[in-house]
This record gives structure tokens, C-alpha cells and sequence, in this order.
């Protein structure tokens, strides 16, 4: 699943088609490298099938 947040987040992408951004893009040094961000700005259909594409990541 990656090392970085960056290779976490690239995983994601590419398991579920649900784009995240890396957490150490919002910290100094070594701060978020364990953290992925979502944006929630989006109709509630979009997210609900976005939850059902991450639900099934942890079967992966």
C-alpha cells in the first residue's frame, strides 16, 4: 500500500479511482506521511459511491 503518502495515495487511485491528496503536502519535514485527504465538496451521490469504492480497498 505504499510507504509515503504519496504511494498511499497513488494506491488508492489506482484500486478505487478515488483520488486523494498526500497529508505530507500539508506538513513540514515528515509531518503526514501517514494521512490522505479527501475532498468532500462534492453531490452526495458522488461520495456515496466513492465510500462503497474505499469499503472495498480493505479487501485488497
Amino acid at each position: 500500500s505504499g510507504e509515503t503518502a504519496r504511494e498511499r495515495a497513488m494506491h488508492i487511485l489506482h484500486h478505487t479511482g478515488v483520488a486523494s491528496v498526500p497529508g505530507s503536502a500539508f506538513f513540514h519535514g515528515t509531518g503526514g506521511e501517514n494521512l490522505v485527504r479527501f475532498c468532500f465538496a462534492k453531490e452526495q451521490s458522488v461520495l456515496d459511491e466513492a465510500c462503497e469504492k474505499l469499503q472495498k480497498l480493505r479487501t485488497v
